[in-house]
């Protein structure tokens, strides 16, 4: 990890409530933590290591239609995962399926085939933050032919 690396990830857990076990007080400023399933690894399990570079963070909200899938396909970067509004359900082939509802964050899987699901009456929002580098396509999923 470079430095620069380095200070960005210090940066984030100094502020991030990820970072924080329980609710804190600071000049009058409250900070809970999100519930965030694993924070070194992925959903799967798997490690993760930040992406070599110039750093670079890219933050998306994401609309699930109900009835809506994604297309089978992976990422190749860490993303960051929190359902702001309704339940997603996530098939991950042999790996089994997971569901996230509302309020829920986790680590999404690497280099690892999988499909969301909106299985819901209302529209899915799912915030996703991509921790890449500076290299857009490295946020992009990647197609891949279906479940592992």
């Amino acid at each position: 990890m470079t430095g620069m690396s380095k200070a960005i990830l210090l940066a984030m857990m100094s502020w991030c409530p990820l970072a924080i076990a329980d609710t804190e007080m600071y000049e009058g400023i409250t900070a809970t933590p999100i519930p965030l399933e694993q924070r070194s690894a992925t959903v799967l399990g798997q490690n993760y290591q930040l992406p070599k570079g110039s750093p670079a963070i890219y933050a998306y909200d994401i609309v699930i239609k109900p009835g809506q899938k994604t297309n089978w396909h992976q990422h190749l970067v860490p993303l960051y995962a929190y359902i702001k509004s309704g339940t997603l359900t996530v098939d991950y082939g042999s790996k089994g399926k997971r569901t996230f509802d509302k309020g829920e964050s986790y680590i999404e899987a690497i280099d690892w085939c999988h499909q969301g699901l909106n299985l819901g009456d209302d529209d899915l929002l799912v915030f996703g933050l991509y921790i890449a580098q500076v290299n857009p396509d490295q946020v992009k999923p990647v197609p891949c032919d279906g479940p592992q």
